[in-house]
Formats: C-alpha cells, sequence, structure tokens
C-alpha cells in the first residue's frame, strides 16, 4: 500500500482503538486524520460513549481534523451517514485512504478504487511501524471491551504480525 496524503476515517475504527487506549497509533502511522462532521457527531454526539473524550482529546491536539460532508454523502447508500461522508470526503482526494471496518461501507469504498484499512491492519500497520511491540494484547483487550474482529481475521492479523 502507499503511504497516503490524505487520511479519513470512520467512527468504528476510532472508537475501537479509543476502548483500548491506542487512538494515538493513528497519529503515529499518518500525522493527522481527517473526519467528517457526521462521524464526530455519531461519537462526540454521545459523551460517555467509548472514544468520546479521546476524539475530544485529538481534535485539541490538532491531529484529527473535522471537515463537512460532501454532498455527495446522500448517493451512498446501505450504509450509515458516516460511513458514507467518509467514503464521499475520501473520494474527491487522489490517493486518499480509508479506515472503515464496515463491510458493506468497505465494499462501496473499493468499487471507487480507494485504499482502506480496518482495525486488524491498523494494528498490523502499528506493529510494522514499531508503534507496538505485540498486537495480540490489544486484540484480547478489544475482544474484552465488546469490539468484535472475526476469527479469520484475528487469526490472519495474528499470522502476519508473527504472534501465531
Amino acid at each position: 500500500m502507499s503511504i497516503a496524503t490524505f487520511v479519513v476515517a470512520d467512527a468504528s475504527p476510532l472508537i475501537g482503538l479509543a476502548t483500548v487506549e491506542a487512538l494515538h497509533l493513528l497519529r503515529g502511522l499518518f500525522g493527522t486524520v481527517t473526519i467528517t462532521r457526521l462521524v464526530k457527531d455519531e461519537i462526540a454526539g454521545q459523551p460517555n460513549r467509548p472514544g468520546a473524550q479521546e476524539l475530544d482529546a485529538a481534535m485539541r491536539e490538532g491531529w484529527l481534523r473535522v471537515a463537512p460532508a460532501p454532498v455527495e454523502t446522500w448517493r451512498f447508500t446501505g450504509i450509515d451517514a458516516g460511513e458514507a461522508s467518509t467514503i464521499a470526503l475520501a473520494a474527491k482526494h487522489d490517493g486518499a485512504l480509508v479506515l472503515m471496518d464496515d463491510a458493506l461501507g468497505r465494499v462501496q469504498a473499493a468499487e471507487l478504487g480507494l485504499q482502506m484499512l480496518d482495525v486488524p491492519g491498523l494494528l498490523l500497520a502499528a506493529k510494522r511501524a514499531r508503534l507496538v511491540a505485540a498486537v495480540r494484547p490489544l486484540v484480547s483487550k478489544l475482544a474484552r471491551r465488546g469490539f468484535t474482529i472475526s476469527e479469520e481475521a484475528r487469526h490472519a492479523l495474528l499470522r502476519d504480525a508473527g504472534e501465531l
């Protein structure tokens, strides 16, 4: 995967990483990450929701930026508004990288030729960048906190990270 100059995230990767105190990995991997106002509202609209405080801190630090949802958001159907706005924003930037877990959203992003990473892919990238020593503890913590990673994806991640 080439290095993206524009990284846009949906809510799920932000919430997942925040629940295991690993949101900072995005800053380490990409420097700056952009979310749409719809994604921000999805997370920050519920102050007790996992990720809300971490999201607020990242925005104050300036590495997590908020952009308006493009008008094209509404052409993406069958997915929620946050996912649709994430794809629409990424589609406006050549070489953008989409951080998304939702399968239907990933299908629509792939149809546009967008590069994507989900939480397992982000964890693997963090290990390869030596931002974490091991992914297994994070995967276990995600599972304990109710963040679902399929058995197949978990096995592939641990295999690719050399932790099987």
